[in-house]
């Protein structure tokens, strides 16, 4: 969990190095989510003892909103 939370961490520094025309205050809702991770990795254990409906359908709801200047 926490090697998942630091590489997440410099993942999201190094985008805001290599994009530096997005709105850096405000992270996408995608980021967060992915941030979220961390704290179910430390409630449930490994990724693949629990079930990932919930995160195949937030991936839904993500895929449906429109933004301008998305990274990716």
């Amino acid at each position: 969990a926490n090697a998942f939370r630091d590489y997440l961490n410099t993942w999201v520094k190094d985008l805001r190095t290599l994009y530096p025309h997005t709105r850096e205050g405000r992270p996408r809702p995608n980021i967060h989510a992915a941030g979220h991770i961390y704290d179910f990795l430390l409630l449930f254990g490994p990724v693949l003892s629990w079930w990932c409906f919930p995160f195949e359908r937030l991936i839904g709801a993500l895929q449906k909103i429109n933004t301008n200047d998305h990274i990716g």
